[in-house]
């Protein structure tokens, strides 16, 4: 029980920092865009991906950022972190949980309900949402008829709800494993 608790107060404090510093490091990552020497760099794609257009793959280094277009980038980046986010503020207060020693309880089986419904929120809503802000936002300076607006649904929409559904069924046996515990604590 001491290492579960030990390991859980180190995870809470790397929960602390990536709560932090990926925030920042998705805005600087739009505030260093148009300095010359990141945008070597996000030619060699350290830093950003190639984003997949219907005329092909587009390097960021490429575009000729405005503001508008790096505000629907920003949007569709902070769009896309979000369930990370959550994410990470829910395996927070779990591993607070692990570390005052509650194991098997009714509210870690929700915390796995809510990341499961995180999951499939990322591979229905949110995923699909953020790359069709992308892709607007590297076309959008692109002259008329050119731009575009795509939705994509594809393999690694299916895996996210593959990881959904069984960290689902994993809080689903938690909590009926925590039923079973309580009956039989009650039984003489």
């Amino acid at each position: 029980m001491q290492r579960i608790q030990k390991v859980s107060t180190y995870l809470i404090w790397v929960f602390n920092f990536l709560l932090i510093a990926y925030p920042l490091l998705i805005a600087s990552r739009w505030f260093l865009i148009d300095w010359v020497p990141f945008k070597s760099l996000v030619r060699e794609g350290l830093f950003f991906t190639p984003i997949d257009s219907p005329e092909g793959s587009i390097n960021l280094a490429n575009v000729a950022f405005t503001p508008l277009t790096k505000m629907v980038w920003l949007v569709g980046s902070l769009i896309g972190f979000a369930p990370l986010f959550l994410g990470l503020l829910i395996l927070k207060k779990l591993f607070t949980n692990y570390k005052m020693g509650i194991i098997f309880s009714l509210q870690n089986a929700e915390k796995y309900k809510h990341i499961g419904g995180l999951f499939l929120i990322d591979a229905f809503l949110t995923g699909p949402l953020s790359q069709m802000l992308n892709v607007l936002a590297v076309t959008l300076s692109n002259p008329p008829g050119h731009r575009y607006i795509t939705l994509t649904f594809g393999t690694p929409n299916i895996e996210t709800i593959f990881c959904g559904i069984l960290i689902l069924c994993i809080s689903w046996i938690m909590a009926e494993g925590y039923k079973l515990q309580e009956e039989q604590s009650l039984t003489i």
